[in-house]
Parts: C-alpha cells; sequence; structure tokens
C-alpha cells in the first residue's frame, strides 16, 4: 500500500511550516517509522535542518521541475543521520522554475514522482514555499491532502483562506482526490492575539483545526540549528514540543507500520 502524500504550507513565510515538517518526521523516527521528505521551498531549510548540505551532481528538486522525466524522483532521494528519514533536497536554483514558460512546468513534480513504490514508507511529507505559485501549485497536483500551517496571527490566517481557496480550484479539475486535511496552529503564544486568533479559526473552522497546538519554544529553532531529531534534543523545554509532534502525529491519523 503506498503512504498518503502531504504538504505543508501557507502562503506566509516563517509560520512554522519547516519546523512542523521535522517534527513530524523526527516523531515518526522516534517510533521507529519511515519518511520522505520532499523539500520544496528554495531556501532549503529542510534539507539543512537535517543535516544535509547538497555538492555538485547530486540531484534536487530544482533539476525534477527543470525536466519531465516518469519516475526521476528516486534518483534524488539521499539517506540522512536521521533514523528512517530520507529526503529529496533542495537548492536555491529551485527558484527559478516560478520564472519558467515551461508549459508543462507544473505537472513535472508528479511525473516525477509517477509509478514510485513509496510503500516502505509511513508517509510522504512536502515542505511547501512561502508563496501561491507555481512551486506550490506543482506540490498540490502530486499530493493527496495539504496541512495548512499558520500562526494564530492576522496575516497569517488570511494565507489559510487563501490556500483554502486554491486547493479548491486545483480539486475541482487538476487534481480531484486532493483535501484540506487539517489546520495546524503553530508558534502558539498564551497571549491576546494568539488566544483570540485561535479561537476565530476553530469558530470558522471547526473540527478542521486540530486539537494539538505547537507552542512557540526557543527548542525548536536550537533543534533546527543543531540538526538533530526534536525527540532526541534536551533542553528548552524540548519535551514539550516532543508530546505535541507525538500527539499531531496520531491526531493526523499517519500509522507508523501500516504499508508493512
Amino acid at each position: 500500500m503506498q503512504p498518503k502524500r502531504h504538504a505543508l504550507a501557507n502562503q506566509k513565510g516563517g509560520v512554522g511550516k519547516t519546523a512542523t515538517t521535522l517534527g513530524l518526521a523526527s516523531a515518526i523516527s522516534h517510533r521507529g517509522g519511515r519518511a520522505l521528505i520532499v523539500d520544496m521551498d528554495p531556501q532549503a531549510n529542510a534539507t539543512e535542518g537535517l543535516g544535509i548540505y547538497t555538492e555538485d551532481g547530486q540531484l534536487t528538486t530544482a533539476d525534477l521541475m527543470d525536466r519531465t522525466e516518469a519516475g526521476s524522483a528516486i534518483d534524488a532521494v539521499v539517506a540522512t543521520d536521521w533514523n528512517g528519514i530520507d529526503l529529496v533536497p533542495s537548492h536555491l536554483d529551485l527558484s527559478n522554475a516560478e520564472s519558467s514558460g515551461a508549459s508543462d512546468l507544473v505537472f513535472r513534480l508528479d511525473v516525477a514522482f509517477e509509478g514510485l513504490d513509496l510503500s516502505p514508507y509511513d508517509a510522504v511529507l512536502f515542505d511547501c514555499p512561502p508563496s501561491l505559485g507555481k512551486l506550490l501549485f506543482a506540490v498540490l497536483l502530486t499530493v493527496d491532502s495539504v496541512y495548512a500551517i499558520t500562526e494564530p496571527t492576522k496575516d497569517s490566517v488570511k494565507g489559510v483562506t487563501r490556500l483554502e481557496t486554491t486547493v479548491q480550484k486545483v480539486k475541482l479539475r487538476p487534481n480531484p482526490r486532493l483535501e484540506l486535511s487539517k489546520i495546524i496552529i503553530s508558534r502558539r503564544q498564551n497571549k491576546g492575539e494568539h488566544i483570540d486568533r485561535e479561537r476565530e479559526l476553530r469558530e470558522a473552522y471547526g473540527d478542521l483545526v486540530a486539537r494539538t497546538v505547537i507552542p512557540d519554544l526557543g527548542a525548536r529553532q536550537d533543534a533546527h540549528s543543531a540538526e538533530i531529531p526534536m525527540h532526541k534534543f534536551r533542553g528548552g523545554r524540548a519535551l514539550s514540543l516532543q508530546v505535541a509532534y507525538d500527539d499531531l502525529l496520531d491526531e493526523l491519523g499517519i500509522t507508523i507500520g501500516a504499508n508493512a
């Protein structure tokens, strides 16, 4: 059985997309599972957070978006030092795709994954760029579901609304299997605006908003800078984040060993 492909997205940057991607990967690894991370952000933060620095000759998502070749994504997969976590790395060159005039550009990522046996993985997570451009559209044509990651702030919540509209348009025709599966509140602080915006989100979207909330704690950036999984990081209230990512993994229904 093939695992579901999930996009973690929001048009606004700095809301915790990469941190949530890596937090879920850490939870999967901690439970003895396997995941494939696909870094579709030209800033390559997920790539570097996993301790991968691309060298000459290494295929990246920039290469996948520069050609039309069925199944070519398998040649870009690299192992990381995180147990059970593999990666299709990103590179700054990926930003060139936004200005490409190729008529088939947005379909190239889907073609790159065409026919691949991904059954060894429990999940495939696509870390998306902070935009609603061609790169995000390419991801939405490739995945089964979208997790909208948002801070509980005005601009981030607006980003969720715009992302929802984009998902609905893509679902209408190019990718009818696509679903907005969850809205995940990230980087939450126990203060006025965050509390008010969280309440607005839950009133507007109901159960679509995940019960699990990811707190804004320094351990997240510290673990990222150290390039180690959150579940192996000590200090800075890391345990609170470990519990949150574990709970989120359960709530999203990502089951370890389901494809065994």
